[in-house]
This record gives C-alpha cells, structure tokens and sequence, in this order.
C-alpha cells in the first residue's frame, strides 16, 4: 500500500473518530411541479464526509449548468439539488440522494427514492356506458330501480386526475371505484376511470348527473361533465276529487285518475260489475249524478316500463226514501184474537228505517207506534190494533233526516166483544167515600155491535138505560175517536157500607159474550170520639215514659252518689246506730259503704253477750301500721232466729242447752289508695 492511500485512509479514520458518523438531517420528499417552473429536492447531511451524489432514475446525475445544480462537498452539509426549467420529458422521475463512503467499513449513505412530478394537465372528463360515450348535456335515460355502470374517465394526466361523482350538489363519489394506470398514448402520463354502479330513482328523472376531474395542472382545477337524467318508471296514480261526503242525487261529481309516469302513461276507467271500458280517459265526470250511476270505478294506467296498481272510489248515491208499496191494501179484516200481517216495501240509500204507526182518537190525534220493521206482524190481535195504519220510511243523508209516508190502510177487528183492560177509562177497583156518588165504568169494543149489556150484582140484573132505586145503567156512550168501541157506566147515589161489593157487566153480540166485574170500596169517615180518644191516649203514654225516665235518673243519682247518704233520725230508729266515719289523713270521710252497714245501736254497760247489735261500726285495718288506714270494713251481723215452742213461747232452756247460734255475716269493704299530691283515689 502506498503512502498518499494510507494517508487518507488514517485520515478519514481520525475524522470519524473526532466528528461522529454521517448521516441525514432532512431526506427528500415528494414533490410535484408545472411545466418550465423550477423546484428544489431537498436533502440534508449531518457531520457530512463523503461526496453528494444524485441519481435519476437509478442512473448518476451531473451537474448541468442552468438545470441541474447541487454541491458535492458542502460545508454544511447541504446536498440539495435545484432542478431548472422543469420538462416532463426530461426530469419527470424517481430522485435519490446519496453520500460517499469515508472508509472501507462505511456502506454508501443512501436516501429512499422520491418522485418529481412535472404535472401535465389532464384531458377533460367524459362518461361512458359500455364503451359508448355520451355527448355532454344530452339526456341520458335509464329506468328507474335498475343497477346502472357508468365510467367516468380522464386520459393523459399527470399525476392522474382525482374524478368524482355528483347528483346536482350530492355526492355519490362513495358508491364509485377509481384506478390509475399508464396512458399507452403518451409516456410519463396516466388515465384516471371511476367506475359508477348505481340504481336511479324516479326522483332522480330532470336532475344532472356530474363527473368532476379534480387536477392542479387544470386553471381552474377542475374540470367537469354533466348530463340530464331521463329516469324511466312506472305510472304510480292518485285520485283527485274523491267524494268526502254523502253523495246526493241531483249533484256534480268529478273523479281524476292522476298519474306521474315517464314516459306519459294512459290511463283506463273500469266499473265494477263490468268487463267492458268505462272510459279511457284521466276524469270521470257526473253531471248530475243519478242512482244508477252507483258503483265501484276503478282507474289504473301504464306507459312502456310497467303498469301501475289499482285505485278504487266509490261512488255511492244517496237519496231519499220513497215507498213503492203497502199491503193488504186498502186494508184488511181480522177476527179477534187471531194473527195478521202488515207489509211495507220503500227504497233509499241509505237503506231506510221503517215505522208502523197507528192513528189514535183524540184532539189532537196521536200516532202510536206498533213496529219497527217492514213487516209487522201482530200476534193475538184485539181491539186495540183497530184503525188507521200508515207506514213510515225514513234515512239520514248528510246529517239532514227524510221521511216518506204511505197512504192509510185500515185493519177492522170482529168478533166477540172484549173488555178492553189496559186503558185507563177501565178501572178494576172504585174506592168513594160514604153518601158520595159512585160511578162504574167499563171500556169495551164490539163488532158487531153489543146485542145487550147489563149490570149483575147479588140477585139484581139491570140492563143498560134501566135504573133501580139508587142504581142507574146509563145507556152506552159510543167513543168518537175509535170505531165500534163503547163506554158502559154504573150510577150508584149516596153509597154507604152495603154498597161494597163487586159489580159485574156482562155484554153480549152474535159473536160471543164478554163479563168484567169491578169492585167497588165504600170508605166510612171516622168517629170524633175515636179520634179524641186516640189523642188522649198517645198524651197519657208520653207522660208516664216521662216519669218513668225521670225516676230511673233519680234512683240512679241516689245509688251512686258519692258524698254518702244518712237518713234522718226518727224515734224508732234514734238508737239504730251512728254514722261510721273513715278515716283518711286525719279527716273524716263519709264512705260508700251501704247505709245500713254505717250504723249500729249503742251498748249498754249490762248488755248479754247476746245483745250484740245488728251492726258493727267501720273499722281500720289493725295490721296496718301506718296511721291512714289503706282497707277499712264494715260487716252486717244477724241473729239467728230463737226457736218458738208449739205453745207459741220460746223454748229457753233448750236454747242454753245447745251450742251458740251460727251467725250469718255480711262484710263489706272498701280499698282506698294513697293520693298523690292533691288527689284521691277510691275504689
């Protein structure tokens, strides 16, 4: 080895030794520039020692006054290279910076490659559908809920376009692919293609469809496509003018079928009912609509992409009721107690509600209601169904009632006559007061008319218009406001008790006979004497439960007062006995004992052990050593009674014969507790 090589070598080594190793502050990055301008690749060396070197492409760059200048033994560091005048032809690449070794140990200090982009702007977008092309701003069509591919593409660019997609100002770019690769037609370049799949709505149809190409070589930088959006779909339909009330006969009604469809859709009106076309035409019309106009109408339409669904309005016509028939007409004829049936046949819409109706006498003349169907049947017929009958048809249109009535039909009831109880001119019970008037009436009807009537009581049979003392049948009266119907009365004058009895009338004709007894109650006044004496007596029974009840408050204060009670002294009694007194904290206190156990006859100082008295005074408690006595007694001795002879004297001797008498003894006793401060306490 020869010295200038070993020289540098222990050079190199004492460089590393002072300095550190090399190696980068700051590496190249990416960087992108316009056409004829310049641009600098930056790269920095820290403790730099070898040479700066670049490569393009992986070949070595020199320096090239006036386009490429850098500095290969920078002071500090400093290898960045200013590129001039920038040609896509010549200086579009992939740059790296590199730095020499200082040793033999030392590998070459290589930076990671970096792209300078010489922009080129690329070609204005254009949108195709398999391969065709379609001219900016003409409609595109496309149906409505199919999946759609479209490419959005962008040739000759560098670095390729950013493309996205729009509907008017909604970004769908999210529902798109884009790739870039190498453009065969011009090197260094590429094509951008965004690939759309996307299914268009018919709220899509008139709005534009864009592609953007976003370059920063473009002026303005973007570039864009639009197209019309021509969605094809189906007829969807609606009604216009549908009723939303009663439809009455007599009114103008106009029914559109509307449909929003592209391309136009034709539309076609069924009825229901109907196999033929009703109209084919958008609006039904009705001017003025008739009943038999009713119906179910159907509308649909369709157009060359499909067929819409169906839409149904019904068009119901009201209108008043009407009768068109009653039977049997002009009326019928029916026996008593047998069947008939009235029918009444009317129309309307809605379908009418009927009323059977039968005209009742009187001023003013009522209508009572018999049915509520259109066939009334009466079961077990009487006279009272008898008259005039009309049937009534009524319904609501619109919230205003209608009414239709027929003509009157007569039902005549024959046969037997019958008492007619039901009503209130036939009572079963008269009640009058005494010397008054009575006057039984019967209602009844006949057809054919009553042969006789007459009144039956006891023995007595009096024929209407005859009269018997008090008694008077008044001939019949004939009832104006129903035909072959009678009013039968009984007159008796000044009743008294031996009028209350039952009164029968019997009424016969050709057809049979008929008997309805009524009674009659004869109300006697009441005696004044009754009366007092009741009065008297309700005073007499409140006085004594008033003294009664004054006794017992009386008698109850006497038993339970509670200051004690002394009778007064008398002669036969002044030795009975003294009053007992107890004791309690050194003051006498009249006890609650029973008075005739407080008193006792004195002693005399020559008394028998037998004249013990009746009674024993009150005493305290001995075993109590207190001074109060907390139990004081009393105690009632009686004696035994001396056994009489036959003789009616006493039989002493054989009394002191046998042993002392047992005495029976009642004890009484009070259990007094010791007060509190200011307080007694007794029981």
């Amino acid at each position: 080895m020869n010295l200038p090589i070993l020289l540098w070598i222990l050079q190199a080594i004492w460089i590393k030794a002072v300095r550190g190793a090399q190696q980068f502050e700051m590496k190249p990055t990416d960087v992108e520039v316009n056409p004829g301008e310049a641009a600098t690749l930056t790269c920095k060396i820290h403790n730099r020692q070898g040479e700066c070197a670049w490569l393009k492409d992986g070949r070595v760059m020199g320096k090239i006054d006036d386009k490429y200048d850098f500095m290969r033994e920078p002071a500090d560091g400093d290898c960045s290279i200013r590129i001039r005048s920038a040609k896509i032809e010549e200086d579009d690449g992939m740059y790296q910076c590199q730095v020499t070794q200082i040793s033999l140990t030392e590998p070459t200090l290589t930076a990671p490659e970096v792209k300078f982009t010489v922009r080129e702007p690329p070609m204005p977008p254009r949108i195709e559908d398999n391969t065709n092309v379609l001219p900016p701003g003409e409609p595109y069509p496309t149906q409505a809920g199919k999946l759609k591919r479209l490419h959005c593409i962008s040739r000759k660019g560098n670095p390729p376009a950013k493309l996205k997609w729009f509907i008017e100002d909604t970004d769908i770019t999210t529902m798109s692919n884009q790739t870039n690769t190498s453009d065969p037609n011009k090197p260094k370049t590429s094509q951008a293609i965004s690939v759309l799949d996307y299914v268009f709505q018919k709220d899509h149809n008139g709005k534009m469809l864009k592609c953007v190409a976003i370059h920063a070589a473009y002026e303005t930088l973007t570039k864009e496509i639009k197209l019309p959006l021509e969605v094809l779909y189906p007829p969807d339909i609606h009604l216009e003018g549908q009723p939303v009330k009663d439809i009455e006969e007599g009114e103008t009604i106009s029914v559109k079928c509307v449909a929003d469809a592209n391309p136009q859709a034709s539309v076609i009106w069924k009825k229901s009912g109907y196999s033929s076309i009703y109209a084919l035409k958008d609006k039904i019309e009705f001017m003025p609509v008739k009943r038999s106009d009713s119906g179910i109408f159907s509308c649909s339409a369709s157009n060359d992409v499909g067929l819409s669904q169906e839409l149904e309005v019904n068009i119901d016509v009201k209108f008043k009721p009407q009768i068109l028939k009653v039977s049997p007409n002009p009326g019928a004829k029916v026996t008593v107690y047998h069947n008939t049936t009235l029918v009444c046949e009317a129309e309307g819409n809605p379908p009418p509600k009927y009323s059977w109706l039968q005209k009742m006498g009187g001023d003013p003349i009522a209508w009572q209601q018999r049915g509520n169907t259109a066939v009334l049947h009466i079961l077990n017929v009487t006279y009272q169904y008898q008259g005039q009958y009309v049937c009534e048809a009524s319904n609501m249109i619109n919230g205003h009632p209608y009414k239709s009535t027929s003509s009157e039909i007569t039902l005549d009831v024959t046969g037997a006559p019958q008492v007619l109880t039901d009503t209130a001119r036939t009572k079963k019970r008269v009640v009058v007061e005494k010397d008054e008037d009575a006057i039984i009436a019967v209602y009844f009807c006949s057809d054919p008319s009553p042969r006789r009537t007459y009144w039956e009581w006891g023995s007595i049979k009096l024929d209407s218009g005859e009269g018997h003392i008090r008694y008077i049948a008044e001939n019949l009266h004939n009832d104006d406001g129903a035909r072959d119907c009678y009013e039968a009365r009984l007159i008796v004058r000044g009743v008294d008790g031996s009028d209350s009895r039952k009164y029968t009338l019997n009424v016969e004709n050709e057809r049979g006979s008929e008997a309805f007894a009524v009674l009659l109650e004869v109300r006697e006044p009441v005696a004044m004497s009754v009366v007092i004496g009741i009065v008297v007596g309700c005073i007499i029974l409140l006085l004594i439960i008033t003294l009664v009840i004054l006794y017992l408050l009386k008698a109850e204060r006497m038993c339970f007062n509670r200051k004690g009670f002394k009778p007064e002294s008398s002669e036969s009694d002044a030795e009975s006995g003294r009053s007992a007194e107890l004791i309690h904290n050194g003051r006498s206190k009249h006890g609650a004992i029973p008075p005739d156990a407080l008193y006792t006859t004195k002693r005399e100082n020559n008394s028998t052990p037998d004249s013990r008295p009746l009674y024993e005074n009150i005493k305290p408690d001995r075993n109590d050593n207190q001074n109060d006595a907390a139990l004081v007694y009393a105690s009632l001795d009686l004696p035994n009674p001396v056994p009489q002879s036959r003789n009616g004297h006493s039989n002493k001797n054989k009394q002191q014969q046998q042993p002392p008498p047992r005495r029976d003894r009642t004890e009484y006793a009070e259990i007094q507790f010791q007060p509190k401060m200011y307080e007694q306490a007794s029981l």
